[in-house]
């Protein structure tokens, strides 16, 4: 399954994602580096306290502490059970400061904090500092400090920051993506006429270097075809004359030899019909490889009798095959290219029974109409031998020609239409 990706859309999604989690984790730090700097600023009030103590006291310092929103425990049992919930005895050391945060989940706001720093009596015994804030006081003081400072809350910021870099991305995809969209059209527009037309420039390299290699292959392809419509043509060319020679000979044949007998002078129509449709097929690649401006010539003939020569022409290939051939071809007399209408004919009876195992094979023409349809045991694959081009031809010519064309595959059946109509034919 083929998947159609935008490339300015993968770029989008990606810069946008960026600048949300950038921005979803600054915002996150900047809540985190206010409580780490209230801890550092507690732990540094708590050493003082720990020397006043030291000099004044435990008592003494007790009763002042009120103040300061600071609580004195003389021993690790007085200490709330929250705390003893998180740390037991030997976590503790008076060499470093404690904190710990209740919340629901890890990016919730903290419903309280709790700051512990372990000192040491003179006694040796351990006490504790512990400064413990609520969410409002978190929260009402986070406040205070940005109104005073005149900071923007986190939110605003992160809302401004998202829009403007989401703007800045947008016009940076946009300003990718118009390069990218140039290159598209001039492909687009790139046929074998404006091949030696220079390569326009698309502002990055990366695009230049696709286009001179697309520039490059089609070039490439362009001298393929050109070498081959002149292979066709040097190869008609030098057909006409062994086939003119052949032509000559048969028909030279055919008045000498007056006393013929019969066995022989179906070989010898054979031969004519063979030279007939290979100089047919010689015209008819000659006027395929020139100028479209050219138009073969129109003859009046009769097309069912024209059809009814080419399948007896082609009734060789179904000896030893259980296929029967049905005619309905009604009189019909055109004015048509005739060489065109016998290669096209010539193909489809061969292709229906070359293609054709056992079965049965209809032929029908109804005015400028040809419908060949075949049932049985159809055979894959297009055959080439014998001296048809085979289907590709067919839809060459008649598109060449303005003619319609259509092949219906169906279960055990196929159905080939041609409808010869002069009003559709290239002027």
């Amino acid at each position: 399954m083929k998947i159609n990706q935008s490339l300015l859309r993968i770029v989008l999604t990606f810069i946008i994602s960026t600048i949300l989690i950038l921005i979803l984790g600054y915002s996150l730090l900047a809540r985190s580096f206010y409580l780490w700097g209230l801890d550092n600023s507690l732990a540094m009030n708590a050493i003082h306290i720990e020397k006043l103590i030291n000099i004044q006291g435990y008592e003494t310092v007790e009763s002042k502490l009120d103040v300061i929103d600071t609580d004195l425990y003389p021993n690790y049992q007085s200490l709330p059970d929250v705390i003893k919930s998180n740390y037991a005895p030997e976590d503790f050391s008076t060499q470093d400061h404690y904190s710990f945060e209740v919340k629901d989940a890890w990016y919730d706001y903290p419903e309280a904090a709790y700051f512990i720093h372990p000192a040491k009596s003179a006694n040796g015994e351990m006490y504790f500092i512990v400064n413990v804030f609520d969410d409002q006081f978190l929260v009402t003081e986070f406040e205070r400090i940005m109104v005073e400072s005149k900071m923007p809350s986190i939110g605003s910021v992160a809302i401004v920051a998202i829009l403007t870099f989401m703007l800045i991305g947008f016009s940076l995809a946009q300003y990718i993506a118009r390069p990218v969209s140039k290159l598209h059209q001039w492909a687009q527009q790139l046929t074998l006429k404006t091949i030696a037309d220079p390569v326009p420039a698309f502002g990055f390299r990366e695009l230049d270097e696709l286009a001179e290699k697309i520039h490059t292959n089609l070039q490439n392809i362009e001298k393929t075809l050109s070498r081959e419509s002149q292979f066709l043509q040097h190869a008609s060319h030098e057909l006409r004359t062994p086939i003119a020679v052949i032509l000559s000979n048969a028909s030279l044949m055919e008045h000498m030899w007056h006393d013929a007998p019969p066995a022989c002078q179906k070989p010898l129509d054979r031969i004519n019909r063979a030279g007939l449709t290979m100089s047919h097929l010689t015209e008819t690649l000659l006027w395929l490889t020139r100028n479209k401006d050219y138009q073969p010539k129109i003859e009046t003939f009769n097309l069912s009798h024209l059809t009814e020569e080419l399948v007896e022409e082609h009734q060789y290939l179904l000896g030893g095959k259980d296929v029967t051939v049905e005619l309905a071809l009604s009189s019909v007399t055109q004015s048509l290219p005739k060489v065109m209408i016998r290669i096209i004919i010539a193909n489809l009876i061969r292709n229906a029974m070359q293609h054709t195992d056992s079965g049965h094979i209809l032929i029908k023409l109804e005015q400028e109409t040809l419908t060949i349809v075949n049932w049985g045991e159809l055979l894959t694959g297009e055959k080439s031998d014998g001296f048809g081009l085979g289907i590709k031809l067919v839809k060459q010519i008649c598109t060449n020609q303005g003619w319609h064309y259509q092949q219906d595959v169906v279960h055990d059946a196929c159905t080939v239409e041609v409808i010869f109509t002069t009003t559709k034919r290239k002027a």
